[in-house]
Order: structure tokens, then sequence, then C-alpha cells
């Protein structure tokens, strides 16, 4: 028996120390941070800002890569079949968690073919209006919506997306039907509204901070938990708050890379974000944005309910699938 017992440890024992070797000499070479969006967007930016920490950190270049187009895939799917150690990675956020509930095929398997590696950062949306409009709060502008049913519309950056679904889910909850109209991008979406072309949008909180300060928007309420506020809009309350149940929502980023990435060279990855995101130049480039650096185990755990959350969304606001 004791004999057994030894020859299984000596077994054993080249696996643990090949893990832990592995661990250690992570990154042996220069790491390629994948974003499959277009230069500029905040995916973009986060990879930068926190590519340029880790650098310092571990004394190896984290090269920035943008492979935009094709929602997403061409950049995820180079990311699904490269080497799985930790040298190839990619950014990934909330539309990563829409996309299979919108999409008729996916050229990979959204949680079979990744590891979820840290979610870095989120940010809460914000429910805007133009400033015509005659709602100075949550209550009234519902009541504006139900007493114009189908007339009053709601901006999107695209039909399936973050900015579609959430405002689909506030006609769920709000029990109203505003009206979809969709936009090229985000950032047309919310000029549709500044222009009145649309009513409003529910876009990420940051990206309209400027325009309600300058009040060329008026912002109602923001996708916070309860008793919770956006700091860069201290004024204006939860939709929670407002009487808006189901209404929390964030827009995450994070990393992601390969499936069958060694545990032990995933936690290292995770605790150097961590580190990397606490760092007081990390901080000051990403103001507005609640920093994580959640384990592995967290992010895999948020990604699977965040999918569940948006299928029930898309089914029932009747979302037709691409």
């Amino acid at each position: 028996m004791l004999r057994r017992a030894c020859t299984l440890l000596a077994a054993l024992l080249p696996c643990a120390m090949s893990s832990a070797i592995a661990a250690d000499a992570w990154p042996s070479r220069p790491v390629r941070v994948v974003v499959p969006f277009a230069p500029g967007g905040t995916s973009d930016i986060m990879a930068r800002v926190v590519s340029q920490q880790l650098s310092e950190q571990l004394g190896q270049a984290f090269l920035v890569d943008n492979r935009p187009g094709a929602s997403g895939f061409i950049g995820h799917g180079l990311v699904a079949k490269s080497v799985p150690d930790g040298h190839t990675i990619a950014t990934v956020d909330d539309g990563f968690s829409i996309i299979p509930s919108v999409k008729k095929e996916m050229p990979y398997d959204p949680l079979r073919d990744f590891t979820f590696i840290t979610e870095v950062m989120s940010v809460p949306r914000a429910l805007v209006v133009r400033p015509a409009l005659k709602a100075s709060t949550v209550k009234e502008f519902i009541a504006l919506a139900q007493a114009g049913a189908g007339r009053m519309t709601f901006a999107s950056g695209g039909s399936g997306g973050i900015n579609h679904l959430s405002a689909e889910l506030f006609n769920l909850s709000a029990k109203v039907k505003l009206i979809h109209v969709p936009y090229k991008g985000a950032g047309a979406a919310t000029t549709g509204v500044l222009t009145g072309e649309s009513d409003m949008v529910i876009a990420a909180a940051p990206t309209v901070v400027p325009q309600v300060k300058a009040g060329k928007l008026r912002a109602l309420g923001v996708t916070t938990e309860a008793g919770k506020r956006f700091a860069a809009l201290p004024d204006v309350p939860s939709l929670a708050d407002a009487g808006v149940g189901g209404m929390v929502i964030h827009t995450w980023f994070g990393f992601l890379g390969p499936a069958r990435m060694p545990a032990t060279v995933v936690d290292r990855m995770q605790t150097e974000v961590a580190r990397a995101v606490a760092a007081p130049f990390v901080k000051e480039r990403l103001q507005g944005a609640e920093l994580t650096g959640s384990t592995s185990k967290a992010f895999t755990a948020m990604v699977r309910g965040e999918m569940k959350r948006w299928a029930g969304v898309v089914e029932a606001a009747g979302v037709e699938r691409e």
C-alpha cells in the first residue's frame, strides 16, 4: 500500500511542478491583447490603460491588437483558437452575454470555448431624455409614455445591443411601449436624442455626463442598485429608487482567454490585473468606472447569469434573431 501511494505521488509531482512553473514563467514573452472592436471605444481604452500598467508590473510588453468586425466574432474567434498559455487574451464586454440570444449562428461556443479571467471594471447606464420633453422625473416620463402609447421612442446603437435591450427591459419593467429607433452606433443614438429625433436613450452613464451637465440632455435615472448613485451624477436617483424594479444594469468589461488555460496561469493573471486596477495610473485614467479585478470563478458566474438574464429579455420583448 505504501509503495502504491509513493508511486502515485511520484506521478502527480511532475504535474504539480509543471503547473507551478507555468504560472511562474507567465509571461515569458509579449502578451497579445486582442480588442475585437475599432480603436477609441471603451474596450480599447481599458485595454491600453491596463496593458500599460501590466507591462510595467511584469516586465513584458502587453500589445493591443484591434481586430474589429462581425459583432466581435473575428477577434474572439482568433482567441478561441489560440494556444491556451496566457499569451493571447482578449477584452470582453456585456455585448458578449447578449449575442447568443440575438444571433442564429455563432462561430464558437461562448461558454465552452473560453476561459473568463477577470472582470476589470463596470459602469452603470443612465436613462436620458431630450430636454424639451415635459418630464423631470422617471414617474413623469412613464406617465407621458403611457398617455402617448405607441408614439414615444427610444434610441439604440443597433438591434440586439445593450442600448436596445436595456430599453426593452425598461418597457417591460415600467409597463410602457416606447418604439425602437436603431442608429449606427451608441454615439449616433445619443446624438439622435440630442437633436430631438428620439425621446430617450439608456446609455453608458459616463458617456452622457458632459451633455447632462451642459443641459443638452436630462438624466432621469441611473441603473445602479437601490440606494446607490453614480458619483458623476449625484443628483440623479437610481431607477430602483424611482420605482422601476429589475433595472440594475452594469456595462462591464473584462479579459478572457481560450479554453483550457492552466488554473495557475489564470490565477496569476487575475492577481496581476487586480493589482493593476488598484494602481494610481489606472484609477486616474478610468475615472467614473467601478474597478473590480474579480476572480475567474466570480466572473464566470456573472457572465453565465448575464446570458440567462438577457435571453429572458429577448424572449419577453419578442426581439427577432438575426
